[in-house]
């Protein structure tokens, strides 16, 4: 990826100590009404028509380099999962706070083969990140208690997806890291919400609590039923760091390599995660952030493939262009993650204009000026900006 750090350089966005990032997930609104077991029950989602095995394009065109979108089918396929395992990890969390056992083998297997056709297709993955970035309010508004929790789950689906194509990890390896950072989180939900959701520092008994959830969810796993060493490892290390600042001081490769890898997506998804208190900062200066603060904790390749892995202008961003007009980030092309395909739909003062796509790519004339989050739009430093 080229000169990603150079890229960083001169921006500063001051992040919050490890445990308070930890302790802070929830963000909801409002309780909801089902029940855990009426969620456990759902239909699976429509089963994709056939495997899209991987391929290349005519003239020896990588497949990953194939710059078309997605299509309506594979956007509902995305939506299809994203909705079951917004009902799943909603289940699994709320049952968590009750300590009552659930299948989670069982509801892995159903999650696992949907899951699996989005490792394969990067267009799939493309639409399923589409869709999460569209609907960050569903996750805030799904329950007070665990809506901030199952967003988490949500992007630690991708980022481990992502990063785990990165590295070039084998596909039944993938999978583990995604069910490890989808459920490295749920013996949080057993720690009181007043812990989990406070906004000031943390005390020193509150440290002890937050640091000793990992073991209570691999305690309530097991209960549950699940026997994967690597998975119930990397969940009770993933606040572990290899400078051994972690909970039991465990270091380098005395780290699961799972775990370490949860561990730094965990990190870097509490960087960029929405919170009623503060802006959430974009991937880039989160990773910043990262480097710059909290560097010696984390494997310096595995921050290498992190930073390869998410996009300076994430899909779902808004980012606006030298023209003044402003757009989503629809696609990202894997070889020229610089060059976007934008659709823009407002001119400089937020005023809409016919949408139209514009493919950076093509257009070299076309420069992002600045990218941003959707409320930002809303936000008075950009209308400050923005002003004549």
């Amino acid at each position: 990826m080229p000169k990603y750090i150079d890229l960083l350089r001169g921006r500063r966005n001051p992040g919050e100590p490890d445990e308070e990032l930890l302790a802070q997930e929830d963000v909801p609104r409002e309780e909801a009404k089902q029940e855990e077991e009426e969620l456990l029950d759902t239909p699976a989602a429509k089963k994709t028509a056939k495997k899209r095995p991987r391929q290349s394009q005519p003239g020896g065109k990588s497949y990953l380099e194939d710059t078309s979108q997605p299509s309506e089918a594979l956007v509902d396929e995305a939506k299809g999962l994203l909705s079951e395992c917004t009902r799943i990890m909603f289940a699994i969390l709320k049952a968590a706070t009750g300590n009552k056992p659930v299948p989670i083998s069982k509801l892995w297997q159903h999650l696992k083969p949907q899951i699996t056709e989005t490792i394969r297709d990067p267009k799939q993955l493309n639409a399923l990140e589409l869709k999460v970035s569209e609907t960050p309010q569903h996750f805030r508004e799904l329950s007070e208690e665990l809506g901030g929790m199952v967003e988490k789950s949500i992007n630690m689906l991708l980022l481990g997806i992502k990063v785990g194509l990165q590295l070039k990890m084998p596909e039944e390896a993938i999978l583990k890291l995604v069910f490890a950072g989808m459920l490295h989180q749920v013996g949080l939900a057993r720690v009181p919400a007043a812990i989990r959701k406070k906004s000031s520092a943390l005390t020193k008994d509150e440290r002890k609590v937050i640091r000793n959830s990992t073991q209570e969810g691999v305690k309530y796993l097991q209960a549950c039923g699940s026997t994967d060493k690597d998975v119930l490892l990397a969940i009770g290390q993933s606040q572990e760091r290899i400078d051994g600042t972690g909970p039991r001081g465990l270091q380098n490769d005395s780290i699961s390599y799972f775990g370490r890898i949860v561990g730094l997506l965990s990190f870097f998804e509490a960087l960029i995660h929405y919170r009623p208190y503060r802006q959430r900062l974009l991937p880039r200066d989160a990773i910043r952030e990262i480097i710059l603060h909290h560097k010696p904790a984390f494997d310096t390749s595995l921050l290498k493939a992190l930073i390869d892995a998410v996009s300076l202008y994430p899909i779902g961003t808004y980012v606006q262009l030298n023209t003044g007009e402003m757009g989503r980030v629809i696609h990202v092309h894997p070889r020229l993650p610089l060059r976007p395909i934008v659709l823009l739909d407002m001119d400089d003062k937020r005023q809409p204009i016919v949408q139209r796509q514009v493919d950076l790519q093509v257009q070299t004339t076309l420069i992002i000026v600045r990218c941003m989050y959707p409320e930002d739009l809303d936000s008075e430093d950009f209308k400050q900006v923005s002003a004549p």
